[in-house]
């Protein structure tokens, strides 16, 4: 059991917070755990970050961009970008740490959500 799972049962037991909160809390660490994979680590650097997007099942983005290309235009991104994807339980600060560890390969992300799916990987 994670430390972060641990803590809200204790808060429950504690009366810190109701079961519908504790209910959230564990709902919100269940989502980001299913949306941040463990990526595969091995001796080979990844050469590009794939991006695959699908609307209603259907293909809408599948591109395969160099890692150098990658990495500048994540340093570059607009502010407000950033804060969308942030709001979306998308944490830039995660995928930049993977596409920084050169040992990282596979699945960064990968988010479903009512028939619209989102992948990002390092290949």
């Amino acid at each position: 059991m994670s430390e972060e799972r641990l803590q809200i049962l204790k808060m429950l037991e504690k009366g810190t917070i109701d079961a519908k909160e504790a209910n959230e809390l564990l709902g919100t660490l269940e989502k980001r755990d299913t949306v941040f994979k463990k990526p595969e680590t091995s001796n080979k650097k990844p050469k590009f970050i794939k991006i695959l997007v699908e609307e209603n099942g259907q293909e809408k983005v599948n591109i395969s961009i160099p890692m150098l290309l990658a990495k500048t235009a994540l340093k570059i991104m607009p502010k407000k970008a950033k804060e969308q994807m942030e709001e979306q339980n998308v944490n830039l600060d995660e995928i930049l740490s993977a596409i920084n560890d050169e040992t990282t390969k596979g699945k960064i992300v990968d988010i479903n959500d009512d028939g619209d799916h989102v992948s990002i990987s390092l290949e």
